[in-house]
């Protein structure tokens, strides 16, 4: 009788807890299922990877008998598909993939490095002598920056003289975005948009600016005014009107934003910001950072109670709550499984029949009947 209510639930203090699936002799250890911590966030590792203070990690695929190891920003090695590969940064290396890039080289960075990119169903490979200055792209995109330079993307060209002093571009028609035109700046000054579905002004760019598009979707919906957008100057004021939203800024003092579903145009949702995002009142919910937080399933009064139902609980369809709650985020799991425990006094789980109380790390334990 006693192993098996031992293998349910056991508690010593804040030191030392046992439940199925999870046990914490903390701060030193914890395990729950497959994820291990070792004096958090020193040392974490799973199945398949660790990770050893942010900065060294390891991780397998054992599907693809491949692996990767680094030790940030230093070493790194592995294999994958095409081989073995290693690099020690920045003197020499190859990485199969890191940061966006795929079958990145480097030597001597930023004297010599090459990537691929992908581009439709092709690749697009891109090389660069003495980053930033010398570049170019097997698609003839090239820059002597910050003299010259051509970029050739999908559906425009794109040059500068003198970045950022002198830029300009070409569009083709395209289904995507704003249609066949063209663009230029001259910097700080001036610059202008005109394409099929896009009219912009920029006065002292980017400060002061006027744009006005007009969207299929928009246009559907029999709206004759155009989409637009005033910034002036940013980022203190800007007000759009879209198809996906209006919104009002006033940074950091107000923001007003209102979503619309963009096939139909319907209201979908809304917030109210103030104080940039110290206070934010959406539909469902209300959050004044980091002391208020009051929604659907979970609320907050930092840094006396916390407590969680839904999706977001320790248990699916049960109610924990519990006083104190210090951390400044709610509900991280690390956390809970390393630290929390050390100032939670009292908690408690709410099931639709009962709640389960626990003070002082489970020393006094009653149940209420609903």
């Amino acid at each position: 009788m006693l192993s098996s209510i031992l293998a349910v639930s056991l508690q010593i203090g804040p030191f030392y807890q046992q439940k199925p699936d999870y046990w914490a002799l903390r701060p030193l250890v914890s395990q729950e299922e497959e994820v291990t911590d070792v004096l958090w966030p020193l040392f974490t590792c799973h199945r398949d990877w660790w990770r050893f203070c942010y900065l060294a990690y390891w991780q397998d695929f054992p599907e693809k008998d491949e692996y990767q190891f680094a030790l940030l920003p230093i070493w790194f090695n592995g294999r994958d598909a095409s081989g073995r590969y290693a690099g020690i940064f920045p003197l020499v290396g190859r990485h199969p993939h890191v940061l966006g890039l795929y079958d990145a080289r480097f030597a001597l960075w930023p004297l010599w490095h090459q990537y691929k990119t992908p581009r439709g169903r092709e690749w697009m490979e891109t090389n660069a002598i003495l980053f930033p200055f010398i570049s170019w792209r097997d698609d003839g995109s090239w820059g002597f920056w910050p003299l010259y330079g051509i970029n050739h993307q999908r559906e425009s060209d794109h040059r500068y003289a003198l970045w950022p002093i002198s830029t300009w571009a070409s569009y083709r028609a395209d289904r995507d975005t704003s249609g066949e035109g063209w663009s230029w700046m001259l910097w700080p000054l001036y610059g202008q948009v005109r394409r099929e579905r896009e009219s912009q002004d920029l006065f002292l760019p980017p400060f002061f600016s006027w744009t006005e598009t007009r969207s299929k979707t928009w246009a559907a919906r029999m709206n004759s005014a155009p989409e637009m957008r005033l910034r002036c100057p940013w980022p203190i004021f800007e007000w759009e009107s879209n198809a996906r939203r209006s919104r009002l800024s006033i940074w950091p003092l107000y923001e007003n934003v209102k979503l619309r579903n963009y096939s139909d145009g319907k209201a979908e949702a809304s917030v109210m910001r103030f104080g940039w995002k110290l206070v934010e009142i959406y539909d469902d919910e209300v959050r004044v950072f980091p002391f208020w937080a009051s929604g659907k399933g979970h609320f907050r009064l930092w840094p006396l109670w916390e407590s969680e139902s839904g999706e977001g609980a320790a248990v699916k369809g049960v109610t924990h709550s519990r006083f104190l709650s210090l951390f400044p985020i709610r509900w991280v799991p690390a956390v809970d499984r390393n630290w929390s425990k050390f100032w939670t006094l009292y908690e408690s789980e709410e099931c639709p029949v009962y709640t389960d109380h626990s003070l002082f790390w489970g020393i006094i334990q009653w149940r209420s009947l609903k």
